[in-house]
């Protein structure tokens, strides 16, 4: 399907562009906070940290492995999926590339730094970067009420088996609203074309009036696709089956990694309080707005686990052990990926928008 809309190649990208100087500071922040905690665990309880170390089963990590591979397979083909969906097919296994490096990408450092290479990688496979963001976002949203589905269940679970102080149970009730009625406009703004059509008008006017440009045209391109996206969905209302089955399974992948990670650190805990100090756990890091939620989500699923009755020192190397597992391995794989998939688009410049 041809757009009709045209744009010159872009150059090859700097590696600093994916990372402002702002973000880069807030990563190193958040990597030295969560460096200091986790020492400061190990020097006040090594002994305890120490036994939970030595009796480890470090083997249970490589299905926990297989397990995020699998996780992230499913993320990348449902992106593939929401794509073709909307009429954009720049190629099922660039799909699948690009999907993984910017899977990987948004889960280990944040939405932004993500969401930025993805368009970049798909514009430099000749998809306009207005056709590629409608459907990267519309995945985004399934992504989160999927994940949103999930929270209810973990809360209800801490205060059902462990009363909390009027303070945090307030805390915690006051951030799952927050992100709920976040998904909530964003469904309004999604399916609704005439408030659609206002929240556009507004991000133009701001962008003309903070950077000076005129964003008219790449606006009208993105509505034009998510208008023939969405009418393909509701055409076509299976087609989104597969892909939400997909993002479910990635979800469900994630608990049962962290599971892993309790059994390989010897900790033998109920499925409910997996479930709950994962689920609290990414939402504080999304609220923190901390690059990836580093060090915020860390801390929050161990002291979720440790209110649970796990022990401070085993939550603590969980919660480490998942972050390296499901977050940093990915994202050291898909570097290699990414220079792949980046080699493969600058080799043939885009001439135009055309997706078949």
């Amino acid at each position: 399907m041809n757009t009709g809309a045209t744009f010159t190649p872009v150059p090859a990208p700097v590696p600093a562009r994916a990372f402002p100087l702002g973000r880069r500071r807030a990563i190193l922040v958040a990597v030295v906070l969560l460096a200091v905690a986790g020492v400061l665990v190990v020097l006040l309880d090594w002994p305890e940290v120490q036994g939970v170390i030595g009796r480890a089963n470090w083997r249970l990590v490589l299905p926990a492995l297989a397990i995020t591979a699998f996780s992230y397979l499913c993320l990348s083909w449902s992106f593939g999926l929401v794509n073709q969906a909307f009429g954009v097919r720049p190629g099922q296994w660039i799909l699948l590339g690009v999907g993984f490096v910017s899977s990987a990408m948004i889960a280990a450092v944040g939405g932004v730094a993500g969401h930025s290479l993805r368009l970049l990688l798909m514009v430099r496979r000749g998809v306009a970067a207005s056709d590629a963001m409608a459907p990267s976002l519309f995945h985004g949203y399934l992504e989160s009420v999927i994940f949103f589905a999930m929270i209810p269940g973990g809360l209800a679970y801490l205060v059902f088996t462990h009363p909390l102080s009027p303070r945090l149970a307030l805390t915690l009730g006051t951030g799952a609203g927050v992100l709920g009625v976040a998904f909530a406009v964003t469904a309004v703004v999604f399916f609704v074309r005439p408030v659609r059509a206002v929240a556009l008008r507004l991000v133009g006017l701001t962008w003309r009036l903070v950077l000076r440009r005129d964003l008219d045209a790449g606006l009208r391109s993105f509505e034009a696709t998510l208008v023939r996206g969405l009418a393909e969905v509701r055409r076509r209302p299976l087609s989104l089956v597969l892909p939400v089955l997909l993002i479910l399974a990635d979800r469900l992948s994630r608990v049962v990694v962290v599971w892993f990670c309790f059994e390989a650190l010897g900790g033998q805990v109920d499925l409910g309080v997996v479930v709950t100090g994962f689920a609290i756990g990414v939402v504080a890091g999304v609220m923190s707005m901390v690059p990836g939620g580093l060090g915020v989500q860390e801390g929050t699923m161990a002291g979720v686990y440790h209110l649970l009755g796990v022990s401070l020192e085993q939550a603590v190397l969980v919660s480490l052990l998942f972050r390296l597992v499901y977050y940093m391995v990915p994202l050291g794989v898909s570097l290699v990926f990414y220079w792949h998939v980046l080699r493969v688009g600058s080799s043939e410049p885009p001439a135009s928008a055309e997706v078949a």
